[in-house]
Order: structure tokens, then sequence, then C-alpha cells
């Protein structure tokens, strides 16, 4: 067979998931005076907030069927407006998994041959066989550090990309991966590599001045999980964290903000026993804390929305200092949003965190920019229109436009800080 194909249980199961089967999917949109009481079903069973934005703005929420009744009633009984956009969405991910299925027949993302194909989800054993191949054949340009095993025993890779000794030029930070579910996010973070390490004038270009520091995967145990039957729609890393509980949210874990949970072990928003318990998330920090001095800018990338957000994300009482450099975030993040619209007619939004999805403890922008002490840091949220279902068919396209974005960063901190 000419290609390597790789297929976890995810893809080999022959019966459609039962994890899921009759939850439905609502947009909410709840005024000022209806957003407390929306929120707070974020903490009952069987209720994930796929996206829970501030007042007045569209919301996603999934409903276990146990609960919609008193779902919809407490919808209409406070004048919520509300549509539903899936009856059963149980039937969206078959039919995720059986296209996968298909182009899995003819493709493969990466094989033993050296070839990669960003037109196809990889496991991460595509991954990491991926990144271990490009550090061999190009050692002056990258270099990895396994920053350490995950708790399933998986590499936790942090890319270095450099045209000279690696730290010594302005370092753009970059994660993706952190929710597991989120599968749209690491293919623009591999692009990147790809592009940064193999093509010769974009090496030119975007070395000259900067250099990469890129973790592609930083959740590889809960990528994995999210690929098993059942369990699509994972977001927490997979530690044990007692007996009867396992996984915490990586992006509610760093240790500036971070508040105790107010919720048990097994919530979706978990923020984990301790700051920076979780040690997927404590390599990050160190590895970033390391080349601080020159760590110019840092990218948490996300799904979805098509955003560009900026700190701060929380409003605790004492809330955070003032942003001094607040225009530049501005100005930077519309570097991004300008360079997709010029190129492909997608608008991003650039917005404050707080203002659009409320308040967020111990995420890991405000870490990154106010522990570590990056000059700028954003969360970009990618793929609005298709909540962490992204067809496959795009993904490619969507690295593409990505990378217009991220250049367009690299250009920028090469001129203001190289």
């Amino acid at each position: 067979m000419k290609f390597l194909l790789i297929f976890l249980s995810f893809i080999l199961a022959a019966n459609c998931s039962e994890g899921y089967k009759n939850y439905k999917l609502y947009d909410v949109v709840p005024n000022e005076t209806q957003y407390d009481a929306l929120a707070a079903w974020e903490y009952i069973d069987g209720v994930d907030f796929f996206r829970l934005t501030s007042p007045n703005r569209s919301s996603k929420v999934l409903i276990a069927p146990k609960i919609q009744n008193d779902f919809e009633s407490f919808l209409t009984r406070n004048n919520i407006v509300y549509s539903i956009l899936s009856e059963d969405f149980d039937v969206e991910i078959e039919k995720e998994r059986e296209s996968m299925m298909e182009t899995r027949k003819m493709k493969t993302g990466y094989s033993i041959e050296g070839t990669a194909d960003f037109s196809v989800y990889w496991s991460f054993a595509e991954m990491d066989r991926y990144l271990q191949d490009l550090a061999a054949r190009y050692p002056h340009r990258i270099t990895l550090e396994n920053l350490i095993f995950s708790p399933e025993g998986r590499h936790v890779w942090a890319v270095k990309i450099s045209s000279g000794v690696f730290g010594q030029k302005p370092i753009i930070g970059m994660e993706t991966g952190m929710h597991a579910r989120e599968w749209a996010a690491p293919p623009t973070s591999f692009y990147l590599i790809d592009k940064l390490v193999t093509d010769e004038a974009i090496a030119a270009e975007l070395l000259a001045r900067v250099d990469w520091l890129i973790v592609p995967m930083q959740n590889p145990d809960g990528y994995e999980w999210s690929r098993t039957p059942n369990n699509r729609l994972w977001r927490q890393n997979r530690r044990q964290i007692t007996p009867t509980c396992t996984g915490a949210d990586l992006n509610r874990n760093f240790a500036y903000s971070w508040r105790a949970a107010t919720v048990a072990c097994g919530n979706l928003t978990y923020p984990g026993p301790f700051a920076l318990s979780e040690p997927e998330d404590f390599v990050l920090h160190e590895v970033m804390e390391r080349y601080r001095q020159n760590l110019r800018m840092y990218l948490s990338v996300h799904t979805f929305g098509d955003l560009v957000l900026f700190p701060w994300g929380y409003s605790d009482n004492p809330g955070p200092l003032p942003l001094n450099n607040v225009e530049e975030h501005i100005h930077v993040g519309n570097i991004f949003r300008d360079a997709i619209l010029a190129a492909t007619g997608k608008d991003y939004f650039v917005v404050n965190s707080l203002n659009y999805f409320g308040n967020i403890n111990g995420a890991v922008d405000d870490n990154m920019l106010a522990a570590v002490g990056a000059d700028l840091a954003y969360t970009l949220e990618l793929t609005d229109g298709f909540s962490f279902l992204y067809p496959e068919d795009r993904i490619l396209a969507l690295s593409e436009e990505t990378f217009v974005g991220y250049r367009a960063l690299g250009r920028y901190i090469g001129e203001t800080y190289g």
C-alpha cells in the first residue's frame, strides 16, 4: 500500500458513537439581566458550553437529553432568545468520523517516506514522527526539546526554530492543542513549522530577526482521547486528579490570576487542585520563562470564533493592573486581522478577552504577559461557524490562511524589536 495508514480506535470504530446521542446544540443570546442565570448552568451535569460569551452575544451550549426539557423551560420562562442548531449532535460526530475514514483510505498525515499531508487530521504518532524526522533533516534550523513526558507517556515537544543560535533574537512563543477537542488549531502550527523550516524564502524572511518557540501539541493525551469512540468533545488533559476523576482545564491552571475551584473535579473548566498543578502547563510556563528576556510575543491558538483576543481576561477584586500597551495590542491584533482580510476576505474581530467572554481566571495569555513578561500576548480563536467539528477538507486552507496572519506578526516583531 502506498501510504502508511495510522488508524486509532476513533477512526476504526464501526458503530456510531453513543456518547452524545440525542444531545442538542443550542444557540442562546441572553441580555444583561438574563446572563447570570444562563451562566449558572455551566456547572450542571449534562451541560457543555461550547462558547459562553458576554451578554447580547451568541453563546453555544450542548445539552444532554436528561435535562433538555428543564433547559428549554428555563429559557422560555426567562424570555431568553434561542434556537436549536442540532437535534442530535452525535449525528454530526458520526458524519465527521465517516468522512475521516473515507479520507484515510487514500491519504495519511505523515508517512515513513517523509511526506507531510496538511489536508488531514494527524494522529499524535504522526505528529511525533514528523517533528523528529524534520529535526533530523534540518538540524541547522530546528531543534526539539522534550519538555516532559505526558501522564500517559507522550512527548510534549518544544520546537525551537532559528537561523542561528536559538534565543539571541526576539522570540515569538506559541502553543496549540491545549484543549483536546479543538482539532483545527494544531494543523496551523505544524504548517507554520513546515514553512519556517523547509521553505528557504520564508526562512530568510521570518528567521532573519526572529526566533520561534512553538509547542504544537500541548495536550497529547487529551487529543488522543478525543479521537476514541464516545469522547470527541473531551476538553481537558488526562491526568488522574483523584481516584474517581481525570482531567483539568489547562487554560484555567496558570499561576497568574488562578482561582481555586468553585466546582468539583470533573467539570469542564475545573482549574486543577492548585496553580500549575498540571505537568503540561508547568513545563510550558517554565520554557517560556527560561527565554523571558527575549519573549516579545505569545500566541495561544484555539477554536472557535474568528477572534483575536488580548488581555486581561479576568476581573477579580482587586482587578488586574492597567494594560500599559493596550494600544499596541489593538494595533498588532489588527495587523493579523488586516493581513488575513486582504488575502482571503475573512474578517477577524480584535477584542479584549474580558469584554467578549466574561471573567476567566488562570488563562495562559494573561500568565505569559504578567508572570512571564512577554510584551504582547493573544488568544486566537479560529474557525467560526463550525463549532469543534471543523471539516477536514478545509484544514489546509485554514492553515494557509492563518499562516498569512502568523507571517504578518513575524514581520512586525522583526521590524519593531529585531
